[in-house]
């Protein structure tokens, strides 16, 4: 799902930014969050492009066969998919993602020369997930060590290889600008996440934001307005520079 603004800006086209969503979430993530994003940035200008990963929402395959090197593929040719939009300035793309798609935008902002990069309640250490997902996960009988978490089955190679991702070694050659937004009371990753990826993002220009006591994904109407002002506001200043 792509979100345009009105108007384009200027011939060259306008910013966008691309929506990484969370472990077992979709495009539109928990009461349609990135929805209202989206929506909001589309008002202040700047497009969007929202997606499912293989094997989650709508999109084909199955979430058993879905491995964290396979989204990371995935959300590569997003941004390449939104680059190449009519109406797009290729120079001006930012990142946003939530909890395991932020721990993706983090692993992809040098790579995918973004131009500016937001993380909410991102996950800064995958072996965490792995953890999370060992104790929480229930074994399927007779599926040669899968397991399976709110009836998405998971696949004993997501486990095995989730520890080949560091985004936080990814993001420390990052020099654009950084917001990272985390809950105060994240029922599934510590203070220590946002903490970390602020010390190890290698931009000058950065922001930590605690929400007070909010949860994983911000459920309340208070929360979820201060993520999405505040993210609104950070790629407003930071994308919608002036031509020349």
């Amino acid at each position: 799902m792509i979100h345009r603004p009105e108007r384009v800006r200027a011939r060259r086209g306008g910013p966008g930014v691309v929506f990484f969503h969370g472990f077992t979430g979709d495009r539109m993530e928990s009461h349609w969050l990135f929805v209202k994003c989206s929506r909001a940035l589309a008002q202040a200008g700047v497009a969007s492009l929202r997606f499912d990963f293989y094997g989650s929402g709508e999109s084909e395959g199955e979430f058993s066969e879905v491995t964290l090197q396979g989204e990371i593929a995935d959300a590569t040719e997003a941004v390449e998919f939104l680059r190449r939009q009519k109406g797009i300035d290729p120079e001006r793309i930012g990142l946003l993602g939530l909890s395991l798609g932020g721990a993706i935008a983090a692993t992809l902002a040098v790579p995918s020369r973004a131009a500016a990069l937001v993380l909410w309640s991102a996950l800064a250490h995958p072996t965490h997930l792995r953890q999370l997902a060992e104790s929480a996960a229930v074994a399927i009988p007779a599926a040669n060590g899968g397991r399976e978490y709110c009836a998405h089955a998971i696949s004993p190679s997501f486990l095995e290889t989730i520890d080949q991702v560091d985004p936080l070694k990814a993001i420390a050659s990052f020099q654009a600008p950084t917001l990272i937004i985390h809950p105060e009371k994240d029922e599934h990753l510590p203070l220590s996440h946002p903490e970390d990826y602020f010390q190890a993002v290698g931009s000058a220009i950065k922001e930590k934001v605690i929400v007070p006591g909010a949860d994983h994904t911000f459920t309340s109407v208070a929360w979820e307005r201060e993520v999405i002002d505040r993210t609104v506001a950070w790629f407003t200043t930071h994308l919608l520079k002036p031509l020349r």
